[in-house]
Order: structure tokens, then sequence, then C-alpha cells
């Protein structure tokens, strides 16, 4: 399954090498010199996710993240370049149905495209560090009095890319929002290695009173189970692998991401066997990394992540068609909620754009007051 996926990945971004560097040959004089630089140039950076993921298990890790900025910049602003280009040539056909003839070519042609690009991706990585604090208010029944705070973090992706730096954003903004728990809602992770291990300590300051919680996504069973697994017991996290637990008049439950190898009705029974225990007059938060919710699973909220909003637009799109949910909040009309997190961290492409980076805060508060 995962060849399969690895091997479409790879034919969809040479194709869209062959695209882009197609735009580019039509563009400069024709030469044996330029034809072998593209080439090259378009088989190399293909093949750039391959040769980081290789240099990472060798334990490269700064010639990793080096190569990282610069192939994963490209590969977003290559998707960028493509979805210009493809407006541009729709463009171009519904002018010669009109009967009209487009107005520019060549080397002008190839800069119309280019710059936009340019600017937006500049502007994708400038918009992936502004992370912000959506807050969600919820009112129950089920909470007996007071209320309850919730941060949940998701999708840092931490790796050669994001790494210190980043992570200290990431807790210093939580830590300001003071929850009474921290949850993390899956691909914390992205790479292995002793730097991931090192990572672990940061999030040893924020000790949020009635504990920190995670549970698996895809990537960190990509990063190695086990090693994942020995990075949340280091950060302080009690990872809840079909398990719940009671915290301050709530149930959190959690379930591994269908990526560690479960699927199907094993899911179905590891999220029920979180809530066997769980009464109905209990406010259940569920976490479960891919937004998918189970049509018999009693819960009262269900935190998710996976999609990041789709990071680049238009890749919203997409997110929406596989899953039916974008991110935000979605109400199920037996009561049951579902929040799914845009996230805070990127994967490939260290940009975004219209779907910015969060932390949410989440407010459980009783009716009676």
């Amino acid at each position: 399954m995962m060849l399969a996926f690895l091997g479409i990945a790879f034919l969809i971004y040479g194709s869209l090498h062959l695209y882009a560097l197609g735009k580019v040959w039509g563009a400069v004089p024709h030469s044996a010199v330029a034809a072998v630089f593209l080439v090259s140039f378009g088989l190399l950076m293909t093949c750039s996710p391959l040769i980081i993921w290789s240099m990472g298990k060798q334990g490269w890790h700064g010639a990793a993240s080096m190569i990282s900025w610069v192939a994963y910049i490209w590969m977003g602003f290559l998707f960028l370049f493509c979805c210009m280009a493809l407006v541009l040539d729709f463009s171009r056909v519904v002018i010669w149905l009109l009967g009209f003839k487009w107005p520019i070519g060549g080397p002008a042609a190839l800069l119309s495209i280019a710059l936009p690009a340019l600017a937006l991706t500049a502007y994708g990585l400038v918009e992936a560090r502004q992370i912000r604090v959506e807050k969600l208010n919820i009112t129950t029944p089920k909470l007996s009095a007071g209320k309850i705070t919730i941060a949940q973090i998701s999708d840092l992706h931490l790796g050669p890319m994001l790494g210190d730096a980043f992570l200290d954003r990431v807790i210093d903004i939580v830590r300001e929002t003071r929850p009474d728990i921290v949850v993390a809602t899956g691909d914390i992770l992205d790479g292995q290695g002793d730097d991931i291990d090192e990572l672990s300590r940061h999030f040893q300051e924020l000790k949020p009173r009635d504990g920190a919680y995670a549970v698996i996504g895809n990537h960190e069973a990509y990063a190695g189970l086990e090693s994942s697994l020995g990075f949340f017991e280091n950060a302080g996290f009690t990872v809840l692998r079909g398990e719940m637990v009671s915290a301050d008049g709530i149930i959190l439950a959690g379930v591994d991401d269908p990526g560690t190898a479960l699927r199907g009705k094993e899911m179905t029974a590891q999220t029920r066997k979180a809530l066997a225990l769980a009464h109905t007059n209990t406010f259940v938060v569920l976490l479960k990394h891919q937004p998918v919710v189970a049509g018999d699973v009693p819960f009262d909220l269900q935190l998710s992540g996976h999609g990041h909003g789709g990071q680049i637009f238009p890749f919203g799109f997409l997110t929406r068609l596989v899953y039916g949910v974008r991110a935000g909040l979605y109400r199920y009309g037996d009561g049951r909620l579902l929040y799914v997190s845009r996230g805070a961290g990127t994967w490939g492409p260290p940009m975004r754009f219209l779907a910015p980076p969060e932390v949410t805060l989440i407010t459980i508060q009783s009716e009676t007051k």
C-alpha cells in the first residue's frame, strides 16, 4: 500500500516538473546545454524527498535540514506555478475559441506566471509563521459545575525543517492560554533520530494542571512507532491507544491512526474499547487524528487534525472531497461535535496559503453557573 502511494506521489510530482519545465523550454532559446540542465534539474528535484529521507536515516540531520528548505520551498513554488500556468492555458483556449489572439508569449508569458507564483511563495512562507489561537466555547449539562480548558496542538511535523525555534514558539503560545489539559492530536513528529529526542524536552515546560495526552498520527507511524512512543513519554504525554482517562469531570479517550496498521472494524473496535466505561452523563472528548466520525461511536466532542485546512489553496477542496470536512467546528444531527484543527506546522512546503496555522483553546463550561 505504501509503495503504491509513493509511486503515485512521485508520478504526480514528476508530471508537475515535466509540465513546468516544458513551459521554461518553450520560452528560452533551445540548446543541448539547456536541455541537459532542465532534465537533470527536474530529475533531481523530483527525487529530492527520497534523498532527504535517506539522509535522515543516515543521521545527517544538518545536511538534510538545509536541503529540505531548498527542495520544499521549490515544491511549493512549483505547485503555485503549475496552478497559474493551468489557469493561463485555460484562458488561452477560451480566447482562441472566441476568435482572438493571445497577446503575450515567450519569456513574457513565462514571467507572467513565475513572478506571481514567486510572490505567493513569499507570502506563504510568512503566513506559515503566523500561528493563531482559535477559541472554541462549548456549554454542556454534562459538566456538573465550572469549566475546563483544553489546548489542542496538532500536525507540528517536527523534523528536519521545523525544530527548536518553531517548537518554542508553539509552546509559548500554549503556555499563554493557561490550559487545564494539553492534547496532541497526531503528526507531532515528521522525522527520526537524536534531534527529535532532544526536542521532546521542550514540552516538559508546559506542566498543565490535569495532564497532557496524545494520540498517534500517521506520521508517527512513518517515523517509527516505538521511537514515537518514546518521544511522547519523554515529552510528558500520556498516549491513549484505545484507552480512556477521567480528567476534572470529563472523559478523554484516544485511538491510533489507521496508519499504524489498524483498519476498518479493528479501528471501530479500538474506539469502542476506549469508550467502554464512559457514562452517558459524562462529557466525552475523543482524540482521533483523522477527521473521520464513526456513526455508532458515542462521544460529545471529537478533536482531529490531519488535513492542515488544505495548507496551500486550493488543496482545501481536496481535503473536503476526501473527508467531507476541511477545518473548524462541525455539528451532527445527534448532537455530537467535531472540531478539525488546521494544525500549527507544515508538511512538505514550509508554506501556507489561505490556511493559517493554529493552536486551539477549547473551553467546556457547565450550563449551570
